[in-house]
């Protein structure tokens, strides 16, 4: 047994190994311990696979691993000691985003990298077999132009930015566009503000001012604002856009010459109305002035305030404009040169740099939005071009206007005379205490308190003369809408020869009329109360049927209702007299057409109508008290 013994080799530590079906990793999978020789190592290991004919190289880390494990342990680590080569796919050449370019880049950033392409490429596994890629092609490279503010780093095939900006890749041209933007008059820095940059580092106040001051900014700059834009931007979790980052100071112009009233003024803006809306049409009365009153005082102009720009250079501002107002009719100018009062009575008017007091306020052009309404409280208004639409105009004499009226409201205490035509599509009203003169009227609306004079076309519309109403001086021809008139009618033509609905009215009531029936219904309606309330039993009946104490309270409605019931009676004694009245004034009332007298034509004196059914030449219509009825001759 001895000799055995001693006649026996020793024996190195035994490894063991195993590999994947695949053939891409092998490992250890036993260990036998040594007998005698050599033990467990890096290099035992690394022989023992050559000698099994591993011809790939060893994974130094996993096999020491592996040996450290056995040795500490006494256990085997299941570790990848050998690995295949896999197939190399072809890629076409790209670019690689080095972080999020949905945020910013500063200058310096490397912010992508280019990557080759790469050709197809077979494989090998651990026991010699050729492992072929799936895809077979020739791979494209990316073809890049550099833009602005980019510079390429060849040492680490990365691009670098040159500016604090954003990345644009388009075209296939890689650029960064500058956030920040210097307005063209270089007073301003805007752009927009991200709390953090594209490798998600918060974006600082020094980095924002650097980049301002490399910019060239040399002014202050408000680092507490830029600050607030920052916290903000964090809060929000997205960029803040076009926000000032830096900021000069604009030139304030001088202030223009201005003539200061001293007189109740209108507004050059418009009056707030009861909705506390502006009202840029009603812009108050001309102002009024006596004999000797001070109108106003002429100010200089101012020189202005000087601005500076971002590099610190100073804007110069523009002086005012020196206003000239020159002396007109009634006004005077003190020692001064810069007091003006007044020389008469009258209304005070700045038209085209002339100061004036009249007693007829002239506009030199249209009343329009641009004018505003022109009211005066005395005397008279004269407008040489037209009344748009909208606009109010009044005067308590005259309003005279040289152009047309438009869907515009005119009132006069005396006459209006229009010398164009008075066109109401859009609604209005001309009201005048005396005449109405005009050219032509369509759609119109007009009213006065005696003639109506328009001398050519009158078409579709509603007008109403206390007095009478005339068309002879032109074509004078009514066709449509409704004329209603006291005293009579003379005109050229009436209606039209397609039937259009025209009606000519003489009214026998008054104002007085038509007060006296709104009184009398009112009566009626506060008798059939009191009826309701107490009855209409006689009073002996209704007071035996009171409580006593209610007797005293019931006699004064008695004697209220009788009281209404005489008054009922008195008005319509005066309503029956006052209709005589009406009926004698009536018999001297003719409405005398010259020409024609169209079928489609209503002809109505007072509750009396009569419509014209066949083409009439020249006639008088009249009312005949004798026949009660309405007579054409």
């Amino acid at each position: 047994m001895a000799k055995n013994n001693a006649t026996k080799q020793p024996r190195d530590a035994q490894f063991r190994f195993a590999m994947s079906e695949d053939g891409m990793k092998l490992g250890v999978s036993r260990y036998f311990p040594p007998n005698g020789g050599e033990g467990p190592s890096v290099e035992l290991l690394k022989r023992q696979l050559a000698d099994a004919g591993v011809l790939l190289p060893v994974d130094e880390v996993a096999a020491r691993q592996v040996v450290e494990g056995i040795l500490d342990q006494g256990e085997i680590k299941r570790l990848a000691l050998v690995n295949g080569i896999p197939a190399q796919e072809p890629r076409d050449g790209c670019l690689m985003a080095l972080g999020d370019l949905e945020f910013p880049v500063f200058p310096g950033d490397r912010f992508a990298r280019k990557r080759e392409p790469l050709q197809a490429k077979p494989g090998e596994t651990i026991d010699g077999r050729l492992i072929k890629p799936r895809e077979d092609f020739e791979p494209a490279d990316l073809k890049l132009t550099m833009g602005d503010n980019v510079e390429f780093d060849a040492l680490s095939s990365s691009y670098v930015s040159q500016v604090w900006g954003m990345v644009r890749l388009k075209d296939g041209i890689i650029s960064v566009d500058l956030i920040p933007v210097i307005s063209e008059d270089a007073i301003t820095v805007s752009g927009t503000v991200h709390h953090r940059d594209f490798k998600g580092r918060a974006v600082t106040v020094a980095q924002i001012e650097k980049e301002l001051r490399d910019l060239g900014v040399v002014i202050d700059i408000d680092t507490d604002r830029l600050d607030a834009l920052l916290k903000k931007a964090a809060a929000l979790g997205k960029p803040v856009p076009d926000e000032v980052l830096a900021s000069g100071a604009y030139p304030v112009p001088g202030k223009d010459g201005w003539f200061e009233f001293l007189v109740s003024s209108r507004e050059t803006a418009g009056i707030e109305d009861e909705a506390g809306r502006l009202d840029f049409r009603n812009r108050g009365t001309y102002p009024m002035v006596n004999l000797g009153q001070v109108i106003g005082r002429l100010h200089a102009p101012t020189a202005g305030e000087g601005g500076i720009d971002i590099y610190g250079k100073t804007i110069p501002a523009h002086a005012g404009r020196e206003l000239h107002v020159h002396k007109g009719q009634g006004v005077q100018v003190l020692d001064d040169k810069v007091t003006y009062t007044a020389s008469a009575e009258g209304v005070v008017s700045m038209e085209k740099g002339t100061l004036s007091v009249t007693d007829c306020l002239i506009i030199s052009g249209d009343v329009d939005i641009s004018t505003g309404n022109v009211e005066v409280e005395r005397g008279s208004v004269k407008i040489l071009g037209s009344v748009q639409a909208g606009a109010v105009v009044s005067a308590p004499k005259h309003v005279i206007v040289a152009g047309s009226v438009e869907s515009a409201t005119v009132t006069a205490g005396g006459d209006v005379v229009v010398s164009g035509g008075i066109l109401m599509p859009e609604g209005g009203t001309v009201r005048a205490e005396n005449d109405v003169l005009a050219g032509y009227a369509t759609n119109a609306r007009i009213i006065a308190g005696r003639d109506v004079e328009i001398a050519n076309d009158t078409t579709n519309s509603r007008i109403q003369a206390e007095g009478r109403f005339l068309g002879t001086k032109g074509k004078g021809h009514v066709q449509g809408g409704e004329i209603i008139t006291s005293k009579g009618m003379e005109i050229n033509e009436v209606g039209s020869e397609l039937g259009v609905d025209t009606r000519i009215t003489v009214r026998i009531d008054h104002a007085d009329d038509s007060a006296l029936r709104e009184e009398r219904q009112k009566i009626k309606v506060a008798i059939s109360r009191i009826d309701e309330a107490i009855g209409t039993d006689p009073v002996e009946a209704i007071l035996s049927r009171t409580p006593a104490e209610k007797r005293p309270a019931v006699a004064e409605v008695i004697k209220h209702r009788n009281a209404l019931i005489r008054r009922r009676k008195d008005i319509a004694d005066r309503i029956t007299r006052l209709m005589l009245e009406r009926q004698e004034e009536l018999a001297g009332v003719k409405v005398k057409v010259k020409r024609l007298l169209h079928p489609g034509t209503m002809i109505r004196f007072g509750g009396k109508s009569f419509n014209i059914t066949k083409r009439t030449e020249a006639s008088t219509i009249y009312w005949s008290e004798r026949d009660r009825d309405i007579v054409i001759e």
